[in-house]
């Protein structure tokens, strides 16, 4: 009975301790476009005592840059604890890398026709996005249809073409002279509010920036000048009419770094049914800390319907034992590259420093996760494990329009040796001739 009480206790301990939680972050690297890190503050356990405190230097993501990211953990609570921190990761990127290909309306997919907010573009081509908005703001005009050849109607309805120039008359050899430039979109979006208003009229409130346009190649020539001055006026024909397009859209790398033992955010039990793989935010949906996300397998088309197994790094790339940068899994798994990289604290330490450790972290890669090396006193904060976010100077083709969520999540329980082995604590298995790592870091938590 008396047996039984304690652990009666512990589980109690445990679930009113522990919980997965988690910060997510989107970094983007995203051609000609602008980036933007959204910030979180913490996330709490259920009694709002263990938290993730975390730093942000929101910045502008292009490759060579650093965005600050600090992350350590809080205790506020009336108990010590254990605390332990993992990843989870989830990368959307292009199918073919940033390829860019066209093809005539006659492909299937290459004009992009049916406009979705948000589209996720998983498994069909996506157009490159052309800035109609820059051409309008740079003098460019559309010209009437009419005074077009070489489009085919109606497959190519709403295609604009763009142009800018003048008819000049030499002074003194009467040569005339018909300059001009020239672009071709297809605008696959009209907002509402630029219907009846003339878009070569800056004066009718017609607004660019509101419609969206796809890339287009063509050859053209000026077939006359129709005695106008304007070239909006003039007479083109246009040949080789194609749509640009990333083939098959977009496709996304889910990276679990550590499987849980703990109910996540959601109160799903690692190993029921939707939480096999025993995730935090991997697998569900919902808004954290003013962040939204859509974790589900169906959004992010993954193969099968399921979450993919845990994935435990033992990468020398990817293990800090110093301080310094290190790659994270998702774009060397799924890109063959390494340019998004943590940069960790000097408060990692390898197994070599764990004896003297104090106020360290450790990575056990029997298990994927990181543990602070000493428990957490009640009031106390740990050091940081990371301090920046890099992004190195090679990032190529590979990264164009791609996101990079990274979430941190957290696991605390009570601070008695019991908890780190028990079923309602940690489960870690302590056996030194298969996991001498993992029996060494609770040999310093609990001696």
């Amino acid at each position: 009975m008396k047996k039984n009480n304690k652990k009666k206790k512990l589980m109690a301990a445990a679930a009113a301790l522990a919980l997965i939680a988690a910060i997510s972050g989107t970094f983007a690297w995203i051609t000609a476009q602008d980036q933007r890190i959204n910030r979180a503050e913490s996330a709490a356990v259920v009694d709002d005592s263990v938290t993730i405190n975390e730093l942000w230097e929101p910045k502008p993501l292009v490759a060579g840059t650093t965005a600050k990211k600090e992350v350590s953990v809080s205790n506020t609570g009336t108990s010590n604890v254990f605390v332990r921190l993992s990843y989870e990761e989830v990368l959307k990127h292009l199918d073919k890398l940033g390829a860019e290909k066209a093809d005539p309306a006659s492909v299937a997919g290459a004009k992009y026709t049916t406009y979705t907010a948000n589209d996720p573009g998983l498994g069909k081509h996506m157009p490159i996005n052309f800035n109609g908005a820059k051409a309008f703001d740079d003098g460019f005009k559309v010209v009437p249809a009419a005074q077009i050849t070489g489009l085919t109607l109606p497959a190519d309805d709403n295609v604009k073409l763009l142009v800018k120039g003048t008819r000049t008359v030499d002074p003194t050899t009467g040569k005339i002279g018909n300059g001009f430039e020239a672009k071709l979109m297809h605008e696959y979006f009209a907002d509402p509010f630029n219907t009846g208003k003339d878009p070569n009229d800056p004066t009718s409130g017609y607004d660019a920036k509101l419609n969206k346009y796809q890339k287009m190649t063509y050859n053209i020539s000026m077939l006359t000048d129709n005695g106008a001055t304007d070239a909006k006026d003039w007479d083109f024909e246009l040949r080789d009419v194609k749509y640009a397009y990333y083939e098959d859209g977009y496709k996304n790398k889910v990276v679990n770094w550590a499987k849980s033992s703990l109910p996540d955010a959601a109160g799903r039990t690692p190993g029921a049914v939707g939480n096999e793989q025993a995730n935090a935010l991997l697998g569900t949906a919902g808004k954290r800390y003013n962040e939204d996300y859509d974790y589900t397998p169906a959004t992010l088309g993954l193969a099968g319907g399921v979450i993919p197994p845990a994935s435990i790094t033992t990468a020398t790339a990817q293990i800090p034992t110093a301080i310094g940068p290190k790659a994270v899994q998702a774009d060397t798994s799924a890109l063959s590259k390494s340019a998004i990289k943590i940069d960790y604290s000097g408060a990692v330490v390898d197994l070599a420093g764990l004896a003297a450790a104090t106020d360290n972290w450790i990575y056990n890669e029997e298990d994927g996760w990181f543990y602070y090396t000493q428990p957490l006193t009640t009031g106390a904060t740990t050091a940081d494990l990371l301090k920046n976010l890099i992004f190195e100077s090679d990032m190529g083709t590979e990264y164009t329009n791609a996101s990079y969520d990274l979430v941190v999540k957290l696991e605390a329980i009570q601070a008695t040796k019991e908890a780190l082995t028990d079923a309602a604590g940690w489960k870690l298995d302590t056996t030194p001739a298969t996991n001498p790592i993992t029996k060494a870091i609770c040999d310093k938590l609990a001696p």
